[in-house]
């Protein structure tokens, strides 16, 4: 295995556009020892309607300039190949979001897989979820805009890396990728060398306990695709998609913690173990709340994994 560094997520909802804010988060996370960032444009208002504005990424640009850290891209969270709405609004968000990665030297952009029903419409009554025959047109849908897309982000030296999704209990198989063997066998038929797959191992293992799904088999699926690696902790206990408040949840270990590693039950150190060809970052996502434990995290996962992460080229 060759981890090539440890990024910190720097939380959009945290951020909020705030490049003031960034560039003390920045500082904070070198400090620590992080040698990346994983930054989302929607975390520091860089696409208003679905084009980039050029204004913020020359000031984001800037920012950068003067910290060593290297950049990871999450794209916004709202992209949705599979959407009802038109195709080509999510399409146009995508492609300055690989501009946005590209412009600041990020090799990575992760995106969160297409969702058959996407989470804005859960609470809809009755709930408009896609009958097979139309579930089918959507998945060729996001195989052929992955697949085009990654054209496009070829030519701007970036890597699509398809996230798996985290289950709800209010939305059964609301997403494909809830299952990493359906999200290797979509990567596999895009059969792009630039899209692969982000694995998220907190997601697996909630997705695992949810459906009652073979984790191993699943990271077997996906280990020739993986790209990108997503680490924090939970204890695998699925949430409705409407329970927000993580002080409350934290309290039955409930929902996507994002904790530090080590504080759940994610088994990462044989999920590593099977990774044995994995070449690239990890980012320890984890929410802002437990800021104060970064710097444990990243030293837990240093010592998980045994060995220190070479530099980046």
């Amino acid at each position: 295995m060759d981890i090539r560094g440890f990024a910190i997520n720097a939380d959009a909802g945290f951020i909020d556009g705030n490049l003031a804010l960034l560039k003390r988060e920045l500082a904070y996370y070198h400090e620590l020892g992080f040698s990346h960032v994983e930054l989302a444009p929607h975390g520091v208002g860089a696409i208003i309607g679905g084009r980039l504005e050029p204004e913020r990424l020359r000031a984001v640009q800037a920012l950068l300039a003067g910290q060593p850290l290297g950049v990871v891209v999450h794209g916004p969270n709202p992209l949705n190949l599979m959407s009802r709405s038109p195709a080509a609004t999510d399409r146009q968000g995508f492609l300055a979001s690989i501009e946005f990665a590209a412009a600041l030297g990020a090799s990575v952009i992760v995106y969160h897989a297409g969702r058959y029903l996407a989470e804005e419409d859960f609470l809809l009554v009755p709930q408009p979820y896609p009958p097979a025959a139309e579930q089918q047109l959507l998945w060729n849908r996001e195989r052929e805009e992955l697949r085009a897309l990654g054209e496009a982000a070829a030519q701007c030296g970036v890597t699509i890396a398809v996230e798996n999704a985290r289950p709800y209990l209010n939305a059964p198989h609301y997403c494909y990728a809830e299952s990493l063997v359906k999200l290797a066998a979509m990567v596999g038929e895009v059969d792009h060398p630039n899209v692969g797959v982000t694995l998220d191992m907190g997601h697996a293992y909630l997705s695992a306990r949810r459906y009652g799904l073979d984790l191993g088999e699943g990271i077997a699926a996906v280990v020739p695709f993986v790209k990108h690696i997503h680490l924090h902790d939970n204890f695998g206990r699925c949430c409705h998609s409407y329970e927000r408040k993580q002080n409350e949840m934290a309290v039955m270990g409930r929902g996507d913690m994002h904790m530090p590693i080590g504080w759940g039950e994610v088994p990462a150190r044989e999920i590593f173990a099977r990774l044995g060809s994995y070449s690239g970052l990890v980012t320890l996502e984890m929410r802002p709340r437990y800021r104060d434990n970064y710097r444990d995290a990243l030293v837990a996962a240093r010592r998980m994994l045994m060995f220190k992460e070479r530099c980046a080229s």
